[in-house]
């Protein structure tokens, strides 16, 4: 009986105190960093990102990750690489309340390929993943000017998540929970010829086994199932931070598949997206997100 009061009174407590007190502390924080100009509130963020980051149990994970995911690298290389994976993070804070204009901004973001998307008259699925600035892979459906998805996944805070989620206003895209939802949101617009992005790189609570770095996780194979079924390209897509707040995006060669594919073949195709992924993170390792549980708990 006890522990049920103490359970209770802590969800109460996190409901109604931590959540608002968060939510207000996130609106105050980006109504300031709108105000200053992006390329001041990228830099200074980046700075305090790395002063504060190594300092927090999401250092440590991201450490054990790093290990797991390159053993061969020296300690001191593991350190320069999180040192610059703050300084990403940092950035991408101060960035955030600057998205639209980094959105609008042809010199900031760059993206090769594009024609490769907007050829197909048919709807089709952009992979991205939680490299540099992932809040800029939306620049991609803003600019090809169709009707677009996005797949996500909600803040813990749904106050918070609220305050994030008003962005739609200004993607003209509709956003779709991960899960059984998405999927659904998914068809909906691929059958209305749209096109839908989506994160591809996080761990999941369903999906297929399949290797990354070496080391089976759960990964997601419903938007490869989609696509085969409904016969439309898979775009990966990937984002470099190429200085400051500057990015170019790279659109690859589509994946496709035959409308019959076989659960190997759908697993094959799983296997060569993580090893695209892979490639892009070994290139760039501290612009990717290494504090993310994307291998579940392991031994920090």
């Amino acid at each position: 009986m006890s522990f049920h009061r103490n359970n209770n009174l802590k969800q109460f407590l996190i409901r109604y105190i931590s959540w608002p007190i968060e939510a207000v502390f996130l609106f105050f924080a980006l109504l300031i960093l709108r105000l200053i100009p992006i390329d001041i509130a990228s830099a200074s963020t980046g700075w305090l990102g790395s002063k504060i980051g190594p300092h927090t149990s999401w250092h440590k994970r991201a450490n054990a990750n790093l290990r797991l995911a390159m053993p061969e690298l020296t300690e001191q290389k593991r350190l320069e690489i999180l040192t610059g994976m703050w300084w990403n993070l940092g950035r991408n804070i101060g960035e955030f309340p600057h998205t639209l204009t980094l959105m609008n901004s042809h010199n900031r973001v760059k993206i090769e390929g594009l024609d490769k998307i907007s050829a197909c008259e048919q709807g089709s699925i952009i992979i991205g993943s939680h490299l540099a600035n992932w809040e800029v892979v939306p620049t991609t459906l803003k600019r090809l000017n169709r009707k677009s998805g996005i797949v996500y996944r909600p803040l813990n805070n749904p106050v918070a998540d609220f305050l994030i989620q008003k962005r739609q206003r200004y993607l003209n895209a509709e956003f779709f929970l991960k899960g059984r939802e998405g999927a659904k949101g998914m068809l909906a617009t691929i059958k209305a010829n749209g096109i839908v992005a989506l994160l591809i790189d996080q761990q999941l609570r369903e999906g297929r086994m399949v290797p990354f770095f070496g080391v089976p996780v759960k990964t997601p194979v419903a938007h490869i199932k989609i696509a085969a079924k409904q016969q439309i390209k898979l775009f990966p897509l990937e984002t470099i931070r190429i200085e400051g707040a500057y990015y170019k995006m790279v659109v690859h060669e589509p994946i496709t598949l035959s409308k019959t594919a076989s659960d190997d073949e759908i697993l094959a195709v799983a296997l060569q997206i993580n090893k695209l992924l892979e490639s892009w993170i070994k290139k760039r390792p501290e612009q990717w997100l290494w504090p993310h549980r994307r291998w579940g708990r392991i031994k920090a």
